[in-house]
Formats: C-alpha cells, structure tokens, sequence
C-alpha cells in the first residue's frame, strides 16, 4: 500500500467532499466509487487537486452519467 504525505491526502479529502458534497448522505456507494478512482489516481503519483478533481469527476460520470443521475438515485 503507498503511503501518501500529508499535502496528497489533504488534496485528496478536499476533492473527495467538492466532488460528492452535493451528494445524498446515503449514496455511500457513489461516494465509495468515487473515493477509489481518486485514490487510484493519487497512486499513480498524480497527486495534485487538478488531476485528482479530474479523476473523481470522470468517476461520476463513467459510473452514473451525471451527478443529477447519483442525487435522484438516492433521493428515492
């Protein structure tokens, strides 16, 4: 398992609540998707907000479609 300092794991928190904020607090799942994509990301050793952002926005959409998609899924 890589070890991240401590800037990478600050990145990848802050991208982890602007990519899924919005979402419902049950859509555990999404977040969890979302959360691996970000952390494969950062395990490539591209850590920094941009590319993790990017990561974690193309998880959204490849698994869901949108995130309007994620938030009527767990509304229901």
């Amino acid at each position: 398992m890589n070890k991240f300092d401590s800037e990478t794991i600050a990145a990848m928190r802050s991208v982890l609540e602007d990519v899924c904020g919005h979402m419902s607090p049950n859509a555990n799942s999404a977040r969890t998707f979302v959360a691996s994509r970000i952390l494969e990301c950062a395990s490539t050793g591209q850590g920094t907000y941009d590319k993790l952002l990017a990561a974690g926005r193309r998880a959204v959409l490849d698994q869901f479609g949108s995130t309007e998609t994620v938030r009527r899924a767990y509304l229901q």
